[in-house]
């Protein structure tokens, strides 16, 4: 059976069914559809949740053994699966799950978005007969404004239709991007509140204002542009440099692990040791596909550079010195650095 991700909700309330699949590009929406399930799952004493993320080198026999053993500590159980790339190993695995589905087990599939093709896939077909198919779709731009509307109703804030269309605006349709913000300005102005456009251009941060944590995206999906811009926002909005480097230590810290753990196990195994939350795994595949055992190292150096700068030893003024950070984050070498001067 196929449901819109806005019909979920109530089909959860008729029928829990055995397998759930959801697809979809947008990933608030996939998140959230699948947050549903989870909680449904728990309403139906599913205590037990089995989380898999298969990649290429997935060995799947492990699903299909547990899917047919007996637990140890609970009667129901929920598989929660997530495939980022679908390929033939992983369409023939499904095809045979789906062959061998319990009564006492639920399956939560999370795929790419699947095209018509696929969904006439004999394996397909054959998961869909026998649970849910949650199609994401992306929402279109005129209708964002009453989706902003209706998400600031469910955290109890009054949103008027100039006041969406601002923030519709700035958000450039991320629905993430949008639903923080809902939740900055609930947070702001507490519940109840009546929000017009004027009080949108007072409390909602501009384009031109950043967190650390915006420099962090920017550095990691390498836009250098984007990174550059916020990071002279963020020096000239006085951020103490410490934090700034604490950040750049931080980001290249977590990718010189992930580089280690690489070298035993499979990219999205090194993200779970990391603990890296599965929305922000692309940011740092887009950051590995630029970086290895020369370049962080180098990056490692600099910092410590910089360490000595802000303390007010040698090294290279703050302005530079970050500049130079945010090239080599997003994949750019400068010519030269203090580096490479010999002493």
């Amino acid at each position: 059976m196929k449901v819109r991700a806005d019909q979920l909700e109530q089909q959860l309330k008729k029928n829990f069914a055995p397998l759930y699949i959801i697809s979809g590009d947008d990933v608030l929406l996939c998140q959230e559809a699948a947050d549903s399930i989870r909680k449904a799952a728990q309403k139906h004493q599913i205590d037990e949740r089995l989380r898999f993320v298969a990649d290429a080198q997935f060995d799947w026999q492990e699903v299909i053994n547990e899917n047919q053993s007996l637990s140890l500590f609970s009667s129901r159980r929920l598989f929660d699966i997530q495939i980022d790339k679908m390929g033939e190993k992983h369409s023939k695995a499904l095809a045979q799950l789906g062959q061998s589905l319990s009564e006492d087990n639920t399956i939560l599939l999370t795929l790419p978005k699947i095209d018509a093709r696929t969904q006439k896939a004999k394996w397909f077909t054959q998961l869909e007969s026998q649970g849910v198919f949650v199609q994401v779709w992306p929402i279109d731009a005129n209708r964002l404004p009453a989706w902003v509307q209706q998400r600031a109703q469910s955290l109890n804030l009054s949103l008027s239709r100039e006041a969406a269309s601002i923030i519709c605006e700035r958000g450039e349709g991320n629905l993430l991007a949008l639903s923080q913000e809902l939740e900055k300005l609930a947070l702001l102005h507490g519940q109840g509140a009546q929000i017009d456009a004027e009080k949108i251009i007072e409390s909602v941060a501009d384009s031109s204002r950043y967190s650390i944590y915006d420099l962090s995206d920017r550095i990691l999906m390498g836009k250098t542009k984007e990174a550059m811009h916020c990071l002279n926002q963020l020096l000239g909005e006085g951020v103490e440099p410490s934090i700034i480097l604490w950040l750049f230590n931080r980001e290249t810290q977590t990718l010189a692990n992930l580089l280690q753990s690489m070298q035993s196990s499979s990219f999205r195994q090194a993200c779970q040791s990391e603990k890296i939350w599965d929305k922000r795994v692309p940011f740092y595949e887009s950051a590995m596909s630029r970086h290895n055992k020369v370049t962080l190292p180098y990056i490692q150096n600099y910092l410590a550079l910089m360490d000595k700068s802000i303390k007010g030893l040698e090294g290279p003024d703050n302005a530079t010195g970050f500049r130079n950070l945010v090239m080599m984050f997003c994949g750019f070498k400068p010519v030269v650095t203090e580096l490479d001067i010999p002493a």
